[in-house]
C-alpha cells in the first residue's frame, strides 16, 4: 500500500495569488471574509504571521501590522485553484481524492514498479506541483491518514516507512489534527501538545471527558 498527500499550506492565500509562489513566500498576504463592515482574516501566510497577523483579526488590525497585501476571499478562485491541484495529481494517477481545499490524496498502490520508489514518486510530485505554481508539502506513507497529517505538519517531502508512523508523527502539534477550539483548549490545559502525548492518554477517560470527538482524535 502506498498513498501520497499533496498539501498546499495556507491554501486560501495561494488561491488569492493565483499561482505566484515567489509572492507567497516573500510578501505578507492575508485573505479576508465577511460583511464589508466587519471583514476578518481567515487565512494568512508565513510572512504575515511573522508580522503579527493572526486568524480572526479585523481588517483594521491586520493593516496595523505593517505592509500587508489584503485580498477578499473569492470562491471561484479557490475552486479553480483546487481543480489545478487535482490536475497535478491526475498527471500521476486516476485514483485520487479531493480531501479538503488545498489537499489531495493519491493512491499509488501497485504503481511503484512503473513510477519508481516512494522517494522518487514524492520528488516527482513536488517538482510537478511547483511547476504548476504551487508551494506544497508532499508526504508518502502506507496509509492515507499518515500521509495526510505528515503533509499538513512537516515541510517539504516526507516518506514514512510502513511501521514507522508513530515515530514519524510523534512530535507533530495537536493543531495538525484540526480539533475544535474547545477541545484544543482542554488538551492544552492538560499539557497535551503533540501526537505522542495524545496517543498516550487512556481511551476510556478521554472519551468520558471529550466524548466521541476526543476518541476520534485519539
Amino acid at each position: 500500500m502506498l498513498f501520497a498527500c499533496i498539501h498546499a499550506p495556507d491554501f486560501p492565500v495561494q488561491a488569492a495569488l493565483q499561482g505566484n509562489p515567489v509572492e507567497f513566500l516573500s510578501r505578507a498576504v492575508v485573505v479576508l471574509d465577511g460583511p464589508e463592515s466587519l471583514l476578518k482574516v481567515i487565512a494568512c501566510n508565513t510572512p504575515a504571521r511573522a508580522a503579527g497577523v493572526a486568524i480572526g483579526m479585523t481588517k483594521l488590525q491586520a493593516e496595523s501590522c505593517g505592509v500587508v497585501q489584503l485580498h477578499k476571499k473569492v470562491e471561484d478562485q479557490e475552486d479553480s485553484t483546487q481543480t489545478a491541484l487535482l490536475d497535478c495529481g491526475y498527471s500521476f494517477s486516476p485514483r485520487l481524492e479531493s480531501t479538503t481545499p488545498g489537499t489531495v490524496i493519491i493512491d499509488f498502490t501497485g504503481s511503484e514498479r512503473l513510477l519508481g520508489t516512494a522517494e522518487e514518486i514524492g520528488a516527482s510530485l513536488m517538482r510537478h506541483a511547483e511547476a504548476c505554481g504551487f508551494v506544497v508539502n508532499v508526504a508518502l506513507a502506507a496509509n492515507p491518514d499518515a500521509a495526510l497529517h505528515a503533509a499538513r505538519g512537516l515541510k517539504g517531502l516526507t516518506v514514512i516507512a510502513a511501521g514507522n508512523e508513530a515515530t514519524a508523527l510523534a512530535r507533530l502539534p495537536i493543531e495538525v489534527l484540526q480539533p475544535t477550539e474547545e477541545i484544543l483548549e482542554i488538551l492544552s490545559h492538560w499539557g497535551i501538545t503533540d501526537f505522542q502525548s495524545l496517543a498516550a492518554l487512556p481511551e476510556v477517560p478521554l472519551t468520558e471527558r471529550l466524548g466521541q470527538p476526543g476518541l476520534h482524535l485519539h
